[in-house]
């Protein structure tokens, strides 16, 4: 009895643990790192935009929020080690510092979100405010925008952070994931008694320099079949997938 309610409590701290240890893995300089460093922002909770998580929870038996959050985790911690091989990365997440949090919180509540047309290349934009910005507005014309051709952009309402906040960290670009989405297909639905659809993964992201001039920005989208609906296959098979077209583009800015 004894030994396993030991087993059980060193389970419960091992897991709480992880998330730490991951935290600073990713935030450590290691000796002979890349010079260039990007500070790496996780998309916000309320940029999670999904109509399939009631289906993936009740297959893996756990609930909707545990589903956001493990995948929230997950997208970002493989983005992370998908890009450190090529730069330094630091990372801002709520388990970090009291600074870290408040630095974390400050970003959020500066970001604007709007469409943008997805670009064929990289192109630098101007941080300044004063100056249009052709990275946004693309759509205010056009009351129906096209989703297809669009990614999720983000602007701040105090660009003066990304210099700050560069400095703070030691950051030479930022990458900031803008929002995951998850659309199921059921318009394409074959079998609909069956329950065979099509479901596409879209992870939007924008890059800037330290300076807050944006130097790029996209979506990159995984399709996938109805048999990959759990937690365990979607964040062992989709995101892979997923956050290699991201890091292949974001190598493709940061030269």
């Amino acid at each position: 009895m004894n030994f396993l309610f030991a087993a059980n409590t060193f389970k419960k701290v091992f897991s709480l643990s992880i998330p730490v240890l991951l935290f600073f893995s990713f935030t450590a300089k290691e000796r002979g790192a890349p010079s260039k460093t990007i500070l790496l922002i996780p998309y916000q909770r309320t940029m999670h935009l999904s109509d399939a998580d009631a289906d993936i929870a009740g297959n893996s038996k756990i609930n909707v929020k545990q589903v956001r959050v493990q995948m929230r985790n997950s997208v970002t911690e493989k983005v992370s080690f998908a890009l450190r091989d090529y730069y330094g990365i630091r990372l801002l997440m709520e388990i970090g510092t009291t600074q870290e949090k408040n630095d974390l919180d400050n970003f959020y509540d500066s970001e604007n979100f709007s469409l943008s047309k997805r670009e064929s290349g990289a192109q630098a934009m101007t941080a300044d405010t004063s100056k249009p910005n052709p990275y946004f507005g693309f759509f205010k014309e056009n009351s129906k925008p096209d989703y297809s051709s669009s990614y999720m952009n983000v602007s701040l309402s105090k660009p003066v952070l990304f210099q700050k906040i560069a400095n703070e960290y030691e950051a030479d670009y930022f990458l900031v994931l803008t929002q995951l989405e998850i659309k199921t297909h059921y318009d394409e639905c074959i079998d609909v008694a069956l329950r065979i659809f099509r479901r596409e993964f879209r992870l939007h992201y924008a890059v800037f320099d330290a300076g807050g001039n944006q130097l790029g920005g996209n979506y990159a989208s995984v399709n996938v079949g109805s048999d990959i609906n759990t937690i365990n296959k979607i964040t062992g098979e989709v995101f892979p997938e997923l956050v290699k077209k991201v890091s292949g583009n974001v190598s493709r800015i940061i030269k």
